[in-house]
């Protein structure tokens, strides 16, 4: 990883290329293209851009709207790192990528309205596989709008937040050693931010049917100050490195993991454990 952040910063044609092929590999174009604008600004950041646009741009010109997804992300990942560049604060950074995001989201029914309705009927045939499947009768949402829309959300929101994460742990480790880490285990978001994305959780919960996919889009910012904080723990009290394997391996099977770090992760707004938890000797 450090070789091919190395590869991205010795010039615009280095990075270009590896935002226009990375197109292909999960997460590295618009990584590419947030590394650039966090070291070296707006403009250089854009040319960058402008390149990772080209095989989306391409593919929906043949008529894979799909590629409208990628689009989308690469423009979010941009427009945040610009403004984690001038902010410095990941709290920021993540209520911009769920704002970003879900406003792209929303426009894909005018930009691409055949993709939206291929994607809801393929939630239709996956959704009536599951019920047929099923032993007993599932409560299920219908395939509609709503629910195509918080799905698409969710993920693309996901997708840009690893893409942030993995360009600045990339110029961290170039230009600041430790520095990603240091600052990945101080997020915490404020108290604001906090309490609006906890609003925005509890009401989409409470929504019957499809609109309670779009919890998983606003809790995102807590869900990841919860991750922060598992780290900054596992840190004070210098716990192996197996532990945070297993933490991760059970927040991927384990569903009501994710619902408590989000709990623990408002509460701490409020309760500061980092300052609560003793460094072990």
């Amino acid at each position: 990883m450090r070789a091919l952040a190395e590869f991205i910063m010795r010039g615009r044609t280095q990075a270009a290329a590896v935002a226009l092929i990375g197109h292909w590999i999960p997460l590295v174009s618009p990584a590419a293209v947030a590394l650039v604008t966090l070291r070296r600004g707006m403009a250089d950041g854009l040319l960058i851009l402008l390149w990772a646009l080209l095989p989306p741009i391409g593919y929906m010109v043949v008529g894979q709207t799909s590629a409208v997804l990628a689009l989308i992300g690469a423009i979010c990942v941009y427009l945040v790192a610009i403004l984690l560049r001038t902010k410095a604060t990941w709290p920021h950074a993540l209520m911009g990528l769920v704002a970003c995001n879900t406003l792209g989201v929303l426009l894909l029914v005018k930009l691409a309205p055949n993709f939206v309705g291929d994607m809801m009927e393929l939630g239709k045939v996956l959704l009536d596989s599951v019920r047929e499947q099923a032993s007993q009768p599932l409560a299920l949402p219908e395939s509609d709008l709503t629910l195509v829309l918080g799905w698409l959300a969710a993920l693309g929101t996901l997708s840009c937040i690893l893409s942030l994460l993995l360009g600045r742990w990339w110029q961290a480790l170039l230009y600041n050693p430790g520095g990603f880490g240091e600052e990945f285990r101080a997020l915490r978001l404020p108290p604001l931010a906090s309490t609006v994305c906890l609003l925005a959780v509890a009401y989409c919960y409470w929504q019957a049917g499809s609109m309670s996919v779009w919890v998983w889009v606003f809790a995102q910012p807590l869900l990841f100050a919860g991750i922060a904080l598992v780290h900054s723990v596992a840190k004070q009290r210098s716990l192996a490195v197996h532990w945070l394997v297993l933490f991760y391996c059970a927040l991927l099977l384990v569903q009501p993991l994710k619902i408590l770090l989000v709990v623990v992760a408002f509460s701490d707004t409020w309760l500061d454990f980092r300052g609560r938890v003793k460094a072990k000797p």
